[in-house]
């Protein structure tokens, strides 16, 4: 009966150890994407500042 109990520690701590990890993945995932996409805005928003002003004084 103690065999059993110690396998079945084993097997939830090995679970819990794989759910981790797999959280840990996704949420790097996920702050990659975030990063990538307010890098990218702030790209665009530079940009767009950039031509803003030349676009606005051809419009005038």
């Amino acid at each position: 009966m103690d065999t059993f109990f110690w396998w079945f520690a084993v097997v939830v701590s090995l679970l819990f150890f794989v759910v981790m990890l797999v959280i840990i993945v996704c949420q790097w995932i996920i702050y990659y994407r975030i990063e990538r996409t307010t890098l990218k805005q702030q790209k665009t928003q530079e940009t767009k500042e950039d031509y803003g002003n030349d676009e606005t004084e051809v419009k005038a």
